[in-house]
């Protein structure tokens, strides 16, 4: 007697995550059958980022379009610059014989680490366009020397 009992070769040697697939198919179908369809859909959003280094300062631009500058928070909190926000927009259409309303909502969070210690005090913050730029000026590095200190013996 075979230790595969009536499954055959080609049956052992199939991709295993393929029954599991077509349990999970089946379980899908029968609730959308005993609870019907639904679509889960998240409307936060990740806004994109650019930073542009220069010799003394930092530049940072993010891509927040439709949002208003009172809708952005921009803080900065050990050496990290942090961009949090939420859009709302909203657009309705009447016309003969329908309404179509639709809103957009989306909140956003975002922490940058800066590689180079930022002066706190100079950072300033513009919104144009659905452009959000973060200019900060670098903390000049020390003048400290370099003392080698001699091991005396006691």
């Amino acid at each position: 007697m075979s230790l595969l009992g009536n499954h055959s070769l080609t049956t052992r040697s199939q991709n295993p995550f393929s029954l599991w697939k077509k349990d999970m198919n089946q379980l899908m179908r029968k609730f959308d059958d005993d609870f019907g369809t639904f679509n889960i859909e998240t409307s936060d959003f990740m806004p994109n980022v650019e930073i542009k280094e220069k010799d003394k300062s930092y530049i940072v631009c993010a891509e927040v379009p439709g949002m208003k500058e009172s809708d952005i928070n921009v803080t900065f909190s050990g050496n990290n610059l942090i961009l949090e926000g939420e859009r709302k927009s909203e657009s309705k259409e009447e016309k003969e014989g329908y309404y179509t309303s639709e809103f957009s909502y989306g909140s956003f969070y975002r922490s940058i680490p800066m590689e180079e210690e930022v002066n706190a005090d100079s950072v300033k913050a513009s919104y144009k366009d659905g452009i959000l730029t973060v200019e900060m000026d670098k903390v000049k590095p020390s003048n400290h020397k370099t003392k080698k200190i001699p091991v005396l013996k006691s």
